[in-house]
């Protein structure tokens, strides 16, 4: 039976992945990185919870092997990948994310481990720059006839391909978040949509609204994720206000059940 490793974050994007391929006869073996995000308790929760979902899906076919969780102290040193990371990053404050992800793989003999990046609306991600600043991109085909990216071998950087050269991009790096969800409320997976998790520095359990994540879900057009009170912090975040002035504003929203 062939197998799909995915890095999954319990986010909307590497979730498509999940589900695209649980609907066909083969094994998935699901990854996440620990790295001490206040968000990860609550990203740890909803890939259970979606994970359940998925597996009582009538399209299910795939058998879901147990979370393999990532713990920092598990990924060994690798200065030649780390050098390769720290040139990488100084083009464009790459995240440290893709320098762990590469070492662990790489001493794991993780092969092919998807990564589930989406097409952003307005201004280019640090990821999909970094690929176009470095390389490009090959468009495939898989064994089970879904189109998957690769680097560009002989196209790109000898940094490029140490960081990302093991590593499958999922279809999703052809979507918007928008076109995610319409597929998936197409072919009834609307109620796990809305359970996956994004935000990275929730407020008492809520969505802030002001951090890196929650301001591309909002950009991307799913205000429906927010409560009015939230769309207003984001926006006074956006037009200068003060990040402490907000936050606390926002505590006091949650408070309040604003």
């Amino acid at each position: 039976m062939d197998r799909f490793n995915i890095m999954w974050t319990g986010g909307l994007d590497s979730t498509y992945t999940m589900i695209v391929y649980s609907r066909y006869e083969v094994e998935i073996q699901p990854y996440y990185l620990k790295n001490g995000r206040r968000s990860e308790k609550y990203e740890i929760q909803a890939m259970r919870e979606i994970e359940k979902d998925i597996l009582l899906h009538k399209e299910t076919k795939a058998k879901i092997l147990p979370l393999i969780i990532i713990e920092p102290g598990e990924i060994p040193r690798d200065p030649e990948v780390e050098a390769a990371y720290l040139r990488l990053k100084e083009e464009g404050a790459l995240g440290s994310q893709y320098d762990w992800i590469a070492r662990y793989a790489r001493h794991h003999d993780v092969e092919g481990l998807f990564y589930s990046p989406v097409k952003p609306m307005s201004s280019s991600t640090k990821f999909r720059s970094c690929i176009e600043a470095n390389g490009g991109i090959t468009e495939k085909v898989n064994c089970v006839g879904r189109t998957y990216f690769t680097i560009d071998m002989e196209k790109s950087s000898t940094d490029l391909k140490l960081i990302f050269g093991d590593f499958n991009i999922s279809e999703t790096f052809d979507m918007t978040k928008v076109d995610e969800e319409k597929v998936l409320r197409e072919n009834g997976y609307g109620d796990i949509i809305e359970k996956t998790w994004f935000c990275h520095t929730p407020v008492l359990g809520k969505a802030c609204g002001c951090c890196h994540p929650c301001e591309a879900t909002i950009e991307a057009g799913q205000i429906w994720r927010f409560t009015e009170s939230r769309i207003k912090r984001y926006q006074e975040l956006m037009a200068g206000a003060s990040p402490f002035k907000v936050r606390l504003e926002t505590f006091i929203d949650v408070i309040l059940g604003k």
